[in-house]
Order: structure tokens, then C-alpha cells, then sequence
């Protein structure tokens, strides 16, 4: 579930998705208070989420076949770059972990 918060109040209220579900949300990154890049960690992949005045809508996935249970998320010059917890793996002193390159479309 999604909240909308007020900080200088910390009055809270639910986003209304219409039914999407973003279950495994980890990393948030908003863009232009328009859109809401939502990591689902453990489903591998970005829940693009429109925050248009009256439409609250997941409107796509972002998926890559490097994902590896990323975490967070970053941006810069038309890229998100997304770091892999590996968290499916058992770590070893030669366990490799990476960040994962994709277009923001």
C-alpha cells in the first residue's frame, strides 16, 4: 500500500491504485510529482506509478534480465540505476553484486 503523508502534520491517508498492489515495495523514487518509480524488490522489477491529479495508476513495469533483487533506485541523464541485493544467493567472499543500467523510458 501506498500513503500519502504530510510532514508538517503527519496526517496520512491511503493512495487509491485502483486495485494494483505494489507488495515488495523497497526503493521509491518520485519524478516531477508526477510519477513514482516503486521498487518491488523481490519481484525484479519498477512499478512506474502516474500521480496526475486524478489518476493514481500503476501504468507499467520496468523489468531487465540482470535484476537481481534490487533495492533502491537512481537517476541520472535519462537512466535508473539500480542496485542488486542478491539476496536469492548465498554471499561468499566471491559473491559478485552489481548495478543494473536501464533506460527510463
Amino acid at each position: 500500500m501506498l500513503w500519502r503523508i504530510d510532514p508538517a502534520t503527519g496526517s496520512h491517508a491511503p493512495v487509491d491504485l485502483h486495485g494494483a498492489e505494489l507488495t515488495n515495495g523497497d526503493g521509491l523514487l518520485l519524478i516531477s510529482n508526477r510519477t513514482l518509480l516503486v521498487v518491488q524488490n523481490r519481484f525484479n522489477q519498477v512499478a512506474v506509478v502516474k500521480l496526475d491529479r486524478g489518476f493514481r495508476r500503476v501504468v507499467r513495469m520496468i523489468t531487465h534480465p540482470d535484476f537481481d533483487v534490487p533495492t533502491t533506485v537512481a537517476r541520472t541523464r535519462g537512466s535508473l540505476y539500480l542496485p542488486n541485493a542478491r539476496f536469492t544467493t548465498t554471499p561468499t567472499p566471491e559473491t559478485d553484486y552489481w548495478v543494473t543500467r536501464v533506460s527510463k523510458r
